[in-house]
């Protein structure tokens, strides 16, 4: 049950990040999301089959983190990679 909730502050993350990191006209508004949703999930299942115990703090920690560490691993470098191909695009044109 604890899932659910985990997956709903993880995409609030994800959001977060969207709202935050710049140039963010440059990725949809659900990439990002997505993104974290899929990363504290799989934390958050690989800690339980681990038996890790359930709804404690390390499994939230590492969960929340995985979560909002991956969306701006995707987000930075994605956003920058299309502005610079944008960039080159217009140069060339």
């Amino acid at each position: 049950m604890q899932l659910i909730y985990a997956e709903a502050v993880s995409i609030v993350l994800g959001l977060a990040a969207h709202a935050v990191l710049p140039r963010r006209a440059l990725t949809g508004v659900l990439l990002l999301p997505a993104v974290a949703g899929v990363a504290g999930a799989i934390v958050w299942v690989g800690l339980t089959w681990a038996q890790v115990a359930q709804g404690g703090p390390a499994m939230w920690l590492a969960s929340l983190l995985a979560a909002a560490l991956s969306a701006v691993a995707v987000g930075v470098p994605l956003r920058a990679s299309r502005h610079r191909a944008d960039e080159s695009r217009l140069a060339a044109a």
